[in-house]
């Protein structure tokens, strides 16, 4: 029960934080928006008739908004703790160094998953794609790109924590991340022109890779995180 209390209070705290100050959500939902008519300015107004063609067209669209949005909010996940030295005070409180990284994956998984549910309707709508899905591959969807943000927010943290102590830490965060992430976006966005092409996930081996890939993160994540916080 501690374990759960831990990481309840540091979600409720970093999501009352971002949520607070609404600079970073601002931030992301415009970018994620701007890559959306970017894309669909480039290949419309009239847009692929095939199913194939549009699907892959949507599922670009998606995680690459959802990927350098990540990238934004990961590059703030760290600020507040680092500041003034906030991070020694709340090691100092007794938090196990496992619980506050969990405690970061779901924070982020929160925003990310506010974001996924604001972007989502509105880019396949934009591209004439939300008509043609039924409200069961819509779920599934939503299920493949939260288990794609677990695996993302898995990665992310860790390497977030890493690189917010030093120099130049948003170039350093996108030089190590995206090299890392880049498996999660390819089978998130192969699962997606799966679905969006009404092939199903049924037997998808880029399902068992989104998933495999963010738990082993997660756990490796999990165990080696007392040594990523310490200066």
């Amino acid at each position: 029960m501690k374990t759960f209390r831990q990481i309840g209070w540091l979600v409720r705290k970093d999501v009352a934080l971002f949520f607070r100050t609404k600079d970073t959500l601002v931030l992301i939902v415009v970018f994620s928006v701007l890559v959306v008519l970017i894309f669909g300015l480039a290949f419309g107004p009239v847009f692929p008739q095939e199913a194939e063609d549009r699907g892959k067209l949507a599922a670009s669209v998606l995680w690459t908004a959802f990927a350098f949005a990540g990238i934004i909010l990961l590059n703030r996940s760290f600020d507040v703790e680092r500041a003034s030295g906030a991070l020694h005070g709340v090691r100092l409180t007794g938090v196990d160094p496992g619980n506050l990284y969990l405690s970061k994956v779901v924070s982020n998984l929160i925003i990310l998953a506010v974001l996924e549910a604001m972007i989502t309707p509105v880019a396949l709508q934009f591209l004439d794609a939300l008509d043609t899905l039924t409200f069961q591959t819509l779920a599934k969807l939503i299920g493949v790109l939260i288990v794609g943000a677990v695996g993302f927010c898995a990665v992310g943290v860790t390497i977030s924590g890493i690189s917010t102590s030093t120099h130049g830490k948003e170039s350093l965060l996108s030089v190590i991340l995206l090299p890392l992430i880049f498996p999660i976006i390819m089978a998130g966005a192969k699962c997606t022109v799966s679905l969006l092409t009404a092939e199903g996930l049924e037997g998808n081996f880029w399902i068992s890779t989104l998933v495999i890939y963010g738990i082993v993160f997660l756990s490796s994540s999990y165990l080696l995180f007392e040594f990523v916080i310490e200066d």
